[in-house]
């Protein structure tokens, strides 16, 4: 596949709301460790209203998808969850504006201003133990894909496994960011549920890309 095309990405939130339904309970545990235990309930509101977005308003290009699911976590989910992944999807938004089908190189210049945005509103980096440790590994995966003029599929392949190692990476860490910092060192032995959410959605794309 050398281009993933409007089609693509209107039928990937509904897998992604689905993957959300069926690892609810699994990334609220995660949450529930270090947390409020409710992060994959947000996670799975958003992407369910984001489905109900598209039907009552179908996209015409593919920022608008992206729209669909920033405006969904914005204006639907409560906590930081809700701006710092709707932020993400408006960046991306702002990046696919008008396309109809996206590219390695696009996927790379929308998913790095996601992870930008991620930083900016989370103020969080790589090592605080948040999303941004499972985005960031996956946007160098894909800029290395994109250097090596890799096809949109293995991109998303290797940005997955990127994200994936990149939130097991989260596992030693220490929080920095979010309600896990009051927990100090408990935190440490357990994985960041937002990571392994960001990780996923790679997850989800990937498998639908191949």
């Amino acid at each position: 596949m050398k281009r993933l095309d409007l089609q693509f990405w209107s039928q990937a939130v509904g897998l992604l709301a689905g993957a959300f339904t069926e690892n609810e309970v699994r990334l609220c545990e995660y949450d529930g460790a270090v947390g409020d235990g409710d992060h994959g309930t947000s996670m799975l509101l958003g992407f369910s209203q984001a489905q109900k977005n598209m039907a009552e308003r179908p996209p015409a290009d593919i920022g608008q998808v992206f729209r669909h699911m920033g405006e969904a976590f914005i204006e639907n989910v409560g906590g930081v969850t809700g701006v710092i992944v709707g932020s993400m999807f408006a960046a991306i938004a702002e990046s696919t504006a008008c396309a109809q089908e996206l590219g390695t190189d696009d996927l790379c210049r929308a998913f790095s201003a996601g992870l930008s945005a991620m930083k900016k509103r989370g103020k969080a980096n790589e090592g605080d133990k948040s999303m941004v440790d499972a985005l960031s590994p996956a946007v160098h995966a894909m800029s290395a894909a994109a250097e090596q003029r890799q096809t949109p599929d293995e991109t998303l392949r290797r940005a997955s496994q990127a994200a994936a190692g990149g939130t097991e990476a989260t596992r030693a860490m220490e929080a920095k960011v979010g309600r896990g910092r009051y927990q100090k060192d408990k935190a440490v032995g357990h994985v960041d549920a937002g990571a392994s959410s960001i990780s996923l959605i790679f997850e989800v794309l990937s498998r639908a890309a191949r």
